[in-house]
C-alpha cells in the first residue's frame, strides 16, 4: 500500500524470499492463495504500478507457481494456466498474463534465469516434464492468437493515424518473446540416456583442435542454459542438443507447428515488425525475435512431430511443411535481395535469412523419406524436388542469393565503404556479408555432398545388381537427382565466377599502394595464418563447385593463371631489358603475385583432397574429366600442373639476377604447397588404385615403364627445391614448405626410389650437408629427416654412404664445439649455442626418420652421442634451451627407435642405461637451477612435457604388446631394467618441476596419462622404487584431475585410480614401508571424498560417469568404512526422515547390486599378480541408477 515504488519493489522481493525459504511452513493452500491474490493485485494495478514493480510482481507470481507446482493438483494447474491464457488473449496493456507466462517459462526451463529454490534436481525435472506438453502448449497457442490479432490490427491501421503503433509493437514483442522461448525449449525425453545426460549436465570441453577456419571461428556455440549458475561456468541440465538445431517437438504440437497458416503467420509477423524499428529501445527488438523464431520453425524436425497413422501420411506432412517454408522463404529471399545488402541496418535480416535457409536445407536433407519409388527409398533431396513444386525455384533463388552476397562484398571493395569496413572489421572477409555467405556455402555444400554420396553408393551397388530397376522414364532417384545435378552445374558456374571476381578484387585491396601501407601490410601478413588454412572452408566449397563441371572451371582457372603468368613475364622482361624505366610499377607486380597465389590455391583444392587419415587418390570427377579428353593438350588437369611447375621455374631466378629482388616468396611457398598436395597423388601413380586412368595423366606423370614422363618431372621438382634454397635461403616458411614436399615424396615408395636412383639425388644430398649452416636452424631437423627418409629407399651402398654423411654432419656440429680447447671459456657464445642447437635439431630429425633399414645405425649414433649429451647437460644444465633440446631428442629416441629390433639383451640394456644416465644427469643439473623464472614459462613447460612424453613413449616402446609387467615381451632382466629407468623418469619429472607447473592443463593431461600407463604396466616397480614423497605428490596430482574441466584429464585420472586401486586391493602393499602405506591410505580417502562429492553434486560429463564410477567403486572396496562415513554425512544433510530414508534405500540397493556384480566378484577373486581394473561396462546399469536417484535428491538449485 506504500506510495513509494522502491518500497513496493522490495516488499515484493521479500514475499518471494519468504515463500521460497518457508514454503513448508506456509503450505500449499496458503501459497496458492497468496499467488492468486498477487495476480489479482497485478491485474487491478497494471496501469498504476511502475513497470519495474509490475515486472517484479509477475516474476514473484511465477516463482510461487513453480515452487508449488509439484504439489498442486493437475486441475488447479490447468485452471491457473487457463487464467493466464485468457488474460493473454484478452491482452490489456500491459498484459499481466503475458509477463507472468514469460517468467514462468524461464523459471520452469531450469536454466540460468531460474531462481534459487534450494531444491533437488528431481523437483526441477518434474516441473518441466509436467509443464511442457500441456501447459506450455496452451500458453504458446494463446501467444499465437495475440500475434494473429496484432497482424490484423496492423493491417487495419495502415491507413489510419499511427497513434496506436507503439501499443501494437509492445504487444507483438511480448508475444514473440513467448514464442521464441517455446521454440528454443529443450524437451525432456523418456529415452534413458537423455534422462541420464540431463541429470549429470552437458559434456565439458574436449581436448584437441577445433575448426580453425573463419566459418568455424564465427560458428555457433553450445547453449548456455545452465542450472547451476548464471555466468556460464556451470553445466546445463536442460538444453538443446546444439544451438543450431531446432528442438524435437512431441506429436501433440503437430497441429500448431505444422499448420500452414501458423507457419505463414511467423513470416508475416516478421514483415510487420519492420515497422517497429522506431521502437527499437525494446531489447531485443521485435524484428530480431521474429527472425529467431523463423530460424527455429525452418528447422522443425523429428519423427514425432511428423508422425502419422501410416508412412505415406508422414511424408505428406513433411512435404506440406517444406512447401510452406519454401514458399515463404522465397518471399523473404526476394525481399532481402531487393535491399542494400551491405548496409549495417540489414545485418540481422541478411544473416538470419541465411541461417534459416541453412537450417531448413540441412534439416530436410537429414530427414529420411518413407516413400519407395522404383524399388528404392526416395532420397531426401529427390523427395523435396518431386513433392514440392516450388523446389527448383527455391534452390534457384538461394543460388542467386549466394551470388548476390559475393557481388555485394565485391561492391564494398569498389565503394567508399571500403576504408570504414577495413578499419572496423579488418577486411571484408570479417564483414557480416561474408558471414552470411559462409552460412549458405555450408548449406549448398550439404546439397552437393548428398548427391555425391548417393552417386558413390549407387556405383557401389551397381556391381551387385544385374539390371536397371524399372523404366528409365519413371520418376526415380536416378532421374530426379541427375536432373538436379544439371541445375547445380549451371549455378556452380555463376557462384564460381562471382567468387573468383571477389578474390581478385580483394587482392587489389590487400596489396599496398604506398610505402606507409607497405610496412603495415608486411607486419599484418606475418601475424596472420596461411590463406590455405584461414580460408580452407571457402576453398573446399569452391572445389566442390568446380568438380561439378571440371571442364568449364579448369578452363577458367587455367586462363586466369596463364594470363597473369604472362603478364608477370612481360613485367619482368621489361625490367630485365631496361625498357621499363619510370613506367615500372611495383604495385602491378605485387598484385599479379597476389592474384596468382589465389588462383593456385583454387587449383590446389580442386585437383586434390588433403591427406589427413589415409592415402589420397585422384578425385573421381578429375579422373572422369581426364578420361574424356582426347589428348594431353586438351587435358587441363595436366596443363594446370605444368603451368604451376613453369611458374615456379620462372619465379626462381638466379640469386645474382636483378630480377631476384622482384620475386614473391609467398607465391613460391603457395606453389610448393600446391605441389605438396598434388605430387604424391599424381606423380608415378599406381594404376592398380584406379579402374581407369586417362592416357594424358599417364603420359605426363606416369612411370617410364608405363611410357610416362614422371621421372623427368620429379627431377625437375628436385631442381626447383635446390633453386629455392639458393634464392630464398632466409625465408623459413618457404624452405619449410620445400622440405615438406621432400617428406611427402619420401612417403611414396615408388617416388622415393625414383628420387634416390636419380643422378640428382647425390648432388642434392651433398648440397644440403655442405650448406646446412646457411639455412635457418628451425628447418635443420626437417632437412635431415627428409634426406634420411629418402636415403632408406636407395641401394645398400648408397644408403650407407648417405647415412655416413648425415652422421658425420651431426657429430661435427657437436665435436667442433665440445672438443675445442676454449669451449668452457666460450660456451655462452651465441654462435656456439646455436650450432649445438642445430646439431640437436638434426639428431631429432634423424630419429624421426627411423625405420627398419636405418634403425641399427641410428641406435649406434645415439650410443655415440650419449656422452656428449652428458657433457652438455653438465655445462648447460642451469639453462633452458640446450636441456630442452636434449630432452626432445630423448623423446624422439623413445618414440621412433624400436627396442625390440636390437640384436641382443646387451644392446637393450645399454639403451636403458644410456637413457637412465641422461635422466640422472638432467635431474642433477636441474635440481639446483634458478627458479626466478615464471612457473608458466613456455620453455620450462615445454621441457616438462617433453620429459613426460619421453617416459611415456619409452614405456610403450619397451612393453610392446605385453599386457603388464608380469608378462613382458622381452627378457625379464631387461624389462626390469627398463622398469627402473621408467620409474626414475617419473621421479625425475616430480623433482625437476614444481607443483604449479605440473598442474597447468597441458602438462597435467600428459602427466596423468603417464601415471595411468605406469599403473597399468609398471605397478610392482612403482611400489618398489618410487619414494614415498613422490607418491604423495602423485596423489595430489590425481586429486587435481578429479572433476577437471578437460575431458582427457578426467578420463585418464579415473583410469589411473581404478588401476592403482585394483592393484592395491588384490596384490596389497603390506610389505611396503609404513610411511608409504599411510600415504596410500590418506590419499585414497581424499580421492574417495572428492570423487563422491563430484559425482553427487557437481555438473558432470555423462560420458565420464562410467569411468568415474568404476574408480569410486574401486576406492570403496579399498576403504568401505570411509565410504560409509561419507554417506552418513550425506544423510545428515537432510531436513526430513523421508530424505534420509530415500538415500538409505538407494545406497542399500546399490550395495546389493555391487555384491551381485560379476565384475566386482571377479576382481576380488582374481589370482593374477597384476589384476585388470573393474570392467566399467558391467557396472553401468547399477551405477547410473544409483547416481541418478541420488543426484535427484542431492543436487540443489
Amino acid at each position: 500500500n506504500s506510495n513509494v515504488p522502491t518500497a513496493k519493489f522490495f516488499a515484493v522481493r521479500g514475499i518471494k524470499e519468504a515463500v521460497t525459504a518457508s514454503y513448508a511452513a506456509i503450505g500449499l493452500v496458503n501459497a496458492l492463495a497468496l499467488r492468486d491474490e498477487l495476480f489479482q493485485l497485478a491485474l487491478a494495478n497494471s496501469r498504476s504500478f511502475e513497470s519495474f514493480v509490475l515486472d517484479s510482481l509477475c516474476w514473484v507470481i511465477a516463482v510461487i507457481t513453480k515452487r508449488a507446482w509439484v504439489d498442486t493438483p493437475e486441475e488447479q494447474r490447468l485452471a491457473f494456466t487457463q487464467t493466464l491464457c485468457e488474460d493473454i488473449v484478452r491482452h490489456t496493456t500491459p498484459c499481466i498474463g503475458m509477463i507472468t507466462a514469460t517468467y514462468l517459462i524461464d523459471e520452469i526451463a531450469g536454466g540460468s534465469k531460474c531462481s534459487q529454490f534450494r531444491l533437488p534436481w528431481e523437483f526441477h525435472y518434474t516441473c518441466k516434464t509436467t509443464f511442457e506438453n500441456v501447459h506450455m502448449l496452451h500458453i504458446f497457442e494463446a501467444a499465437l492468437k495475440v500475434i494473429h490479432r496484432q497482424l490484423q490490427r496492423s493491417a487495419e491501421m495502415q491507413h489510419a493515424p499511427s497513434g496506436g503503433s507503439h501499443t501494437i509493437a509492445y504487444e507483438r514483442r511480448s508475444a514473440l518473446h513467448i514464442a521464441d522461448r517455446v521454440l528454443n525449449w529443450a524437451f525432456t525425453s523418456s529415452d534413458e540416456s537423455k534422462v541420464i545426460a540431463a541429470s549429470f549436465g552437458h559434456s565439458k570441453g574436449r581436448s584437441g583442435g577445433g575448426n580453425t577456419s573463419k566459418a568455424g571461428q564465427r560458428g555457433s556455440s553450445r547453449d548456455s542454459d545452465n542450472l547451476d549458475d548464471g555466468d556460464g561456468s556451470g553445466s546445463a541440465i536442460f538444453e538443446n542438443e546444439f544451438r543450431n538445431r531446432t528442438p524435437l517437438f512431441p506429436r501433440n504440437w503437430q497441429s500448431l507447428l505444422l499448420s500452414g497458416e501458423i507457419l505463414t503467420m511467423f513470416f508475416s509477423v516478421y514483415e510487420a515488425t519492420l515497422s517497429d524499428q522506431m521502437h527499437a529501445y525494446f531489447s531485443p527488438g521485435s524484428t530480431h525475435l521474429a527472425l529467431q523464431c523463423l530460424v527455429q520453425v525452418s528447422g522443425i524436425r523429428g519423427k514425432d512431430i511428423f508422425a502419422s497413422a501410416d508412412a505415406k501420411g508422414s511424408d505428406e506432412l513433411r512435404a506440406e511443411f517444406a512447401r510452406v517454408i519454401m514458399r515463404n522463404q522465397l518471399q523473404m529471399i526476394r525481399h532481402v535481395c531487393s535491399m542494400d545488402l551491405v548496409s549495417e541496418g540489414s545485418e540481422d535480416m541478411v544473416v538470419a535469412t541465411t541461417q534459416m535457409i541453412r537450417r531448413f536445407i540441412e534439416t530436410q536433407l537429414e530427414e529420411p523419406s518413407s516413400t519407395v519409388v522404383a524399388n528404392q527409398r526416395l532420397h531426401s533431396l529427390a523427395f523435396l524436388v518431386i513433392g514440392i513444386p516450388e523446389a527448383h525455384e527455391y534452390f534457384g533463388e538461394v543460388s542467386k542469393f549466394i551470388c548476390m552476397l559475393l557481388n555485394s562484398a565485391a561492391g564494398i571493395l569498389r565503394s567508399d565503404m571500403l576504408q570504414r569496413v577495413d578499419d572496423d572489421f579488418g577486411d571484408v572477409d570479417n564483414y557480416f556479408v561474408m558471414q552470411a555467405f559462409d552460412e549458405l556455402a555450408n548449406a549448398w555444400s550439404t546439397v552437393i555432398n548428398q548427391i555425391r554420396e548417393w552417386e558413390y553408393l549407387e556405383e557401389a551397388a551397381a556391381g551387385t545388381n544385374s539390371g536397371s530397376n524399372g523404366d528409365d522414364k519413371q520418376v526415380s532417384n536416378q532421374s530426379v537427382l541427375s536432373s538436379f545435378t544439371h541445375f547445380l552445374v549451371t549455378t556452380a558456374y555463376l557462384i564460381r565466377s562471382e567468387y573468383i571476381q571477389l578474390r581478385m578484387l580483394m587482392c587489389e585491396d590487400s596489396v599496398p599502394s604506398n610505402s606507409s601501407r607497405a610496412e603495415t601490410f608486411s607486419i599484418d601478413q606475418g601475424l596472420l595464418a596461411k590463406d590455405y588454412v584461414v580460408y580452407e572452408d571457402q576453398l573446399q566449397f569452391f572445389a566442390l563447385l568446380a568438380r561439378l563441371d571440371l571442364r568449364t572451371s579448369l578452363d577458367r582457372m587455367y586462363e586466369n593463371l596463364c594470363s597473369r603468368c604472362n603478364a608477370l613475364q612481360e613485367e619482368f622482361k621489361s625490367i630485365e631489358s631496361g625498357t621499363a624505366g619510370e613506367s615500372y610499377n611495383q604495385h602491378t607486380i605485387d598484385l599479379l603475385h597476389e592474384q596468382t597465389q589465389w588462383i593456385v590455391l583454387m587449383i590446389g583444392f580442386t585437383l586434390c583432397d588433403s591427406g589427413t587419415s589415409e592415402r589420397v587418390l585422384i578425385p573421381k570427377p578429375v579422373l572422369e574429366y581426364s578420361a574424356a579428353c582426347s589428348n594431353t593438350g586438351q587435358d587441363l588437369t595436366v596443363q594446370c600442373i605444368m603451368v604451376l611447375l613453369k611458374m615456379l621455374e620462372f619465379e626462381l631466378v638466379s640469386p645474382s639476377s636483378p630480377l631476384a629482388a622482384y620475386g614473391s616468396p609467398l607465391l613460391v611457398e603457395t606453389l610448393f604447397w600446391a605441389l605438396r598436395r598434388i605430387a604424391p597423388v599424381y606423380f608415378l601413380l599406381d594404376r592398380s588404385d584406379y579402374r581407369e586412368v586417362s592416357k594424358s595423366t599417364i603420359t605426363a606423370f606416369g612411370s617410364t615403364g608405363d611410357g610416362g614422363n614422371g621421372s623427368a618431372i620429379i627431377n625437375g621438382v628436385l631442381d626447383l627445391v635446390k633453386r629455392t634454397f639458393d634464392l630464398w635461403s632466409a625465408e623459413e616458411d618457404v624452405l619449410q614448405m620445400c622440405v615438406s614436399i621432400l617428406l611427402a615424396l619420401g612417403q611414396r615408395t615408388a617416388i622415393a626410389r625414383e628420387i634416390t636412383s636419380s643422378p640428382q639425388f647425390t648432388p642434392l644430398m651433398q648440397y644440403f650437408t655442405s650448406n646446412i649452416g646457411q639455412f635457418p636452424e628451425a628447418i635443420h631437423g626437417s632437412i635431415i629427416e627428409a634426406l634420411a627418409l629418402l636415403a632408406c629407399h636407395s641401394s645398400s651402398a648408397d644408403h650407407e654412404r648417405c647415412f655416413s654423411d648425415l652422421k658425420t654432419l651431426i657429430l661435427r656440429s657437436f665435436s667442433q664445439v665440445v672438443h675445442s680447447s676454449d669451449f668452457m671459456a666460450r660456451h655462452q657464445d651465441a654462435r656456439l649455442v646455436n650450432q649445438l642447437l642445430g646439431g640437436l635439431d638434426m639428431m631429432d630429425g634423424l630419429l624421426s626418420a627411423a625405420n627398419f633399414r636405418n634403425m641399427d645405425a641410428i641406435f649406434g649414433l645415439f650410443f655415440e652421442v650419449q656422452p656428449l649429451f652428458e657433457q652438455l647437460l653438465t655445462v648447460y644444465g642451469h639453462g633452458d634451451e640446450i636441456p630442452c633440446e636434449i630432452i626432445q631428442v630423448m623423446e624422439s629416441a623413445a618414440r621412433y627407435l624400436d627396442v625390440s629390433s636390437l640384436p641382443d639383451d646387451e644392446h637393450m640394456l645399454r639403451f636403458s642405461h644410456c637413457f637412465r644416465t641422461l635422466l640422472r644427469k638432467y635431474q642433477t643439473s636441474a635440481v639446483g637451477r634458478s627458479t626466478s623464472q615464471s612457473d608458466t614459462d613456455i620453455e620450462s613447460l615445454s621441457k616438462i612435457t617433453s620429459l613426460i612424453s619421453a617416459i611415456s613413449y619409452l614405456v610403450h616402446n619397451e612393453m610392446g604388446f605385453a599386457p603388464n609387467e608380469a608378462s613382458p615381451s622381452i627378457p625379464k632382466a631387461v624389462a626390469d631394467d627398463f622398469g627402473e629407468t621408467e620409474v626414475f623418469g617419473l621421479y625425475c619429472v616430480h623433482v625437476t618441476a614444481d607443483s604449479s607447473q605440473l598442474l597447468t592443463p597441458n602438462v597435467l593431461r600428459i602427466h596423468i596419462q603417464l601415471i595411468s600407463e605406469m599403473a597399468q604396466y609398471r605397478m610392482p616397480s612403482l611400489i618398489r622404487w618410487l619414494p614415498t614423497e613422490i607418491w604423495a605428490q602423485i596423489m595430489d596430482v590425481l586429486l587435481a584431475g578429479i572433476d577437471h574441466g578437460i575431458y582427457d584429464i578426467g578420463h585418464r585420472t579415473y583410469e589411473a585410480i581404478s588401476r592403482l586401486g585394483a592393484y592395491v586391493k588384490v596384490a596389497g602393499i603390506g610389505n611396503a614401508p609404513a610411511e608409504l602405506r599411510d600415504v596410500f591410505s590418506r590419499g585414497f580417502k581424499q580421492l574417495l571424498s572428492k570423487l563422491l562429492q563430484a559425482l553427487l553434486f557437481s555438473p558432470f560429463d555423462v560420458e565420464l560417469v562410467e569411468y568415474a564410477g568404476t574408480a569410486l567403486v574401486t576406492l570403496g572396496l579399498l576403504d568401505p568404512s570411509h565410504l560409509q562415513t561419507c554417506f552418513q554425512d550425506l544423510f545428515a544433510q537432510g531436513d526430513s526422515a523421508a530424505f534420509a530414508e530415500r538415500l538409505s534405500s538407494t545406497l542399500t540397493k546399490f550395495n546389493s547390486d555391487l555384491e551381485a556384480s560379476d565384475a566386482v566378484r571377479g576382481l576380488l577373486k582374481t589370482v593374477e599378480p597384476i589384476p585388470d581394473p573393474i570392467d566399467s561396462a558391467e557396472l553401468r546399469q547399477p551405477l547410473f541408477e544409483f547416481l541418478v536417484n541420488t543426484r535427484a535428491v542431492l543436487r540443489i538449485k
